[in-house]
């Protein structure tokens, strides 16, 4: 009988550990800016002017891909997982389903829910050691009251992750 659950035991952890790998697998290609921005005919402007910002191209070589801005960090594994694909649900129904795509109206959507948690993931610095007193000083709201809508991230960096649109269009 032992024997048994201990053959039971050890085939569900390798049946869970191949799940595990096979979600992380079929994940990844459908977690890379280019594929939201070539596969997805709505997310093609947000990708272009994504290419040409400081997330996505910089002198650094750092970059930062839509999973990162738009959805809960990695390190929180489940939620990341559940909110990726809820997303990812939402906006398969919205492309087959939901009508025509209103981009002025998903921006405000996307600012309006954009957690600042999001932005301080790559910028935790920015506090602790500003790069200069007028910065240090337009953040002090957002280190006493961090969850103030007038102390968003995106109530002053509304372009950050994309650059505006005319960058696309000017000679």
């Amino acid at each position: 009988m032992r024997k048994n659950k201990t053959i039971a035991f050890i085939a569900g952890f390798v049946f869970a550990l191949l799940c595990f790998l096979a979600v992380n697998a079929a994940m990844g290609p459908f977690s890379t800016p280019e594929y939201c921005g070539t596969t997805c005919h709505e997310m093609g402007l947000a990708y272009r002017t994504w290419e040409l910002s400081p997330h996505g191209a910089n002198n650094k070589g750092v970059r930062a891909d839509c999973v990162d801005c738009h959805l809960p960090p990695k390190d929180k594994y489940f939620h990341h997982l559940f909110a990726k694909a809820y997303a990812g649900g939402k906006d398969i129904y919205k492309h087959h389903f939901g009508g025509e795509y209103d981009r002025d109206k998903m921006s405000r959507h996307v600012l309006d829910h954009l957690p600042n948690a999001n932005c301080m993931s790559c910028h935790n610095d920015l506090l602790k050691k500003p790069a200069n007193a007028a910065v240090h000083l337009a953040h002090q709201g957002l280190e006493t009251y961090p969850d103030a809508p007038e102390n968003r991230c995106v109530r002053c960096h509304q372009t950050a992750g994309h650059e505006h649109e005319s960058k696309l269009f000017s000679p």
